[in-house]
């Protein structure tokens, strides 16, 4: 099936709606896997937040089947802002990942959650997948 309403999730493995935030979401799994050599196998699309009744966008886990990095994607029209972090926060409350991504497809942030003072720090880059476990 190829056609310009849907596009392939390679994590989910089947064709699903082509929308502007899927076109972000499938981005960055490529760049996951290819860029970061995070197995496809380790990440899930539409990850349910218990207690909150909502679905994270994407989580990658360790190889142990734990959160490792807790992701929230935007249309490239919707803006990264405090309001988008804070959901990206709430869902992590939940989640307890050690890693943070945000994107809009033209801004993405990586944060790494700092045992020293408690706080997510931001990172310049995604770093591969090796040095996040």
């Amino acid at each position: 099936m190829n056609s310009p309403s849907v596009i392939y999730c390679s994590v989910r493995k089947k064709w699903v709606e082509r929308t502007p935030e899927e076109e972000v979401r499938q981005h960055i799994i490529k760049h996951l896997h290819i860029v970061c050599g995070a197995p496809l196998h380790l990440m899930s699309c539409e990850y349910p937040v218990k207690n909150l009744d909502h679905r994270a966008d994407l989580v990658l886990h360790d190889r142990g089947g734990k959160p490792l990095v807790l992701a929230e994607f935007k249309a490239p029209s919707v803006r990264v802002d405090e309001k988008t972090i804070a959901q990206l926060r709430r869902y992590n409350a939940e989640i307890l990942a050690p890693y943070l991504l945000v994107s809009n497809g033209s801004q993405t942030f990586f944060w790494k959650f700092s045992r020293e003072n408690g706080f997510y720090e931001s990172m310049k880059d995604i770093p591969v997948y090796q040095e996040l476990i």
